[in-house]
């Protein structure tokens, strides 16, 4: 009996452990690790900052403060050292000026990234933008529940799908298109094991710019009649481009079998995610494989403006802003806006990496 008493203990012991590691496990995660019911314990308030207590019985201010309380840390807002897929929310409370062209330019906060308000963690209401760009979902209402189903689901980073859209002015936002299918690396993304390198990333399979029109529709446009770039099948021709090109220094160099650049991602149609390595995947596309919203941008925040990948506005990616001649650089901030990523340095836009534009450009400083 004690020894059948010792191995039912031991048993319970390693379930438990094996919980705590997934605070949302695909359900309802542990009620208090978000929620207050009376704003008190032990004679004192469990939010000290609203007395009054929060909507939706939160113990923190509003639904992205009482995220990023756990996933902060994790890297979702790390000062800029969250090297996951989605970005790092730190980008959105950074603001830089620069001379250029004879005029100043300011690469705002607001343009970094989603502005998921979190007064606790610096991020206020877009101040810019009163809507999702091409859609009608109030910039009022974001937060990190406007995506993620905090009471957990079965789908891919706990997204929302077409049957239940984030709460939204006491009903739910209409969500049309299912979450996406990928397979995600470590959710901890500031480490060397969870950041975002060619060879460690999220694998996605499908459905990404479909679920991301559910908030972006008029932005999405299978043709080219409204020059909206295409989400569809690269095709064997750009597929080529792809897998040939490994920089500005080298258009031609490269092997399908290692051509994965994880600054310019794509949806892998036919990958097996049963028995994929997001730790070990190199391979470059083939002509159905997808281009898709995050081949461009991040779905959190990064340094630049429209939350994309790389710097945009700049013909060298060595002359990306932040710089250290910008007004509010910090050297963390240059050290850290492309990841850990090796670029060459006469390398040019990212958009070569499909569309080689580059050739025969003169080299940076020429």
């Amino acid at each position: 009996m004690k020894t059948f008493i010792k191995l039912t203990l031991v048993l319970a012991l390693g379930l438990s452990a094996s919980s705590v590691l997934a605070f949302h496990d695909g359900g309802v995660a542990e009620c208090a690790g978000c929620h207050t019911m009376h704003n008190s314990q032990d004679g004192a308030l469990v939010d000290a900052d609203h007395p009054n207590g929060n909507a939706y019985l939160l113990n923190n201010g509003t639904p992205s403060d009482t995220c990023l309380q756990c996933h902060a840390n994790y890297g979702q807002h790390r000062q800029g050292s969250g090297f996951g897929p989605g970005g790092d929310f730190y980008w959105v409370t950074r603001t830089f000026s620069w001379t250029g062209h004879g005029s100043t330019v300011v690469s705002t906060g607001d343009s970094h990234g989603h502005n998921v308000i979190s007064p606790a963690y610096g991020i206020a209401q877009d101040g810019v933008l009163s809507a999702a760009p091409g859609g009608d979902f109030l910039s009022a209402r974001l937060g990190c529940t406007s995506c993620h189903d905090p009471h957990g689901n079965q789908n891919f980073r706990l997204l929302y799908g077409n049957d239940q859209g984030p709460n939204y002015s006491g009903s739910r936002y209409n969500f049309t298109a299912d979450a996406p299918i990928a397979k995600g690396n470590s959710r901890t993304t500031y480490t060397t094991s969870g950041g975002e390198t060619d060879l460690k990333h999220t694998v996605y399979k499908s459905g990404m710019s479909e679920w991301c029109a559910n908030c972006h529709t008029d932005l999405h446009d299978n043709n080219t009649t409204n020059f909206v770039h295409p989400t569809r099948a690269m095709g064997s021709e750009i597929a080529g481009k792809y897998n040939a090109y490994v920089s500005s220094d080298n258009l031609t160099g490269g092997s399908a079998a290692t051509s994965y650049l994880g600054l310019v991602p794509f949806e892998a149609v036919n990958a097996d995610l049963a028995t994929v390595s997001t730790t070990n995947y190199t391979t470059g596309p083939t002509g159905v494989d997808q281009v898709m919203c995050l081949s461009c941008h991040r779905a959190h925040a990064s340094p630049f403006a429209d939350s994309a990948r790389w710097d945009m506005s700049e013909t060298f990616l060595a002359d990306s802003h932040p710089s250290v001649t910008d007004i509010n650089f910090l050297q963390t901030d240059v050290d850290r806006k492309y990841y850990n990523y090796t670029l060459v340095q006469n390398q040019r836009s990212l958009c070569n990496k499909c569309h080689v534009k580059d050739y025969d450009d003169e080299a940076y400083g020429l």
